[in-house]
């Protein structure tokens, strides 16, 4: 087995990291028409590829 030390301090932060990258991801996808809750369910899975995907995607057209 692999004995690795691993730092709470570091793992919380990073964990932290990733679910605001997710959160900034759904609220760009919010500005471009999309659901923000499906696009947070992603983005705190999938974090930075959910957010570099947001910053990609396209705006959906205005309903009237």
């Amino acid at each position: 087995m692999l004995n690795l030390d691993i730092d709470p301090a570091l793992t919380v932060f990073l964990l932290f990291f990733h679910c605001l990258i997710g959160g900034i991801a759904a609220l760009i996808a919010k500005q471009k028409g999309r659901r923000f809750n499906r696009w947070l369910i992603l983005g705190l899975i999938g974090g930075t590829p959910i957010f570099l995907t947001a910053l990609w995607i396209k705006p959906l057209p205005h309903k009237i």
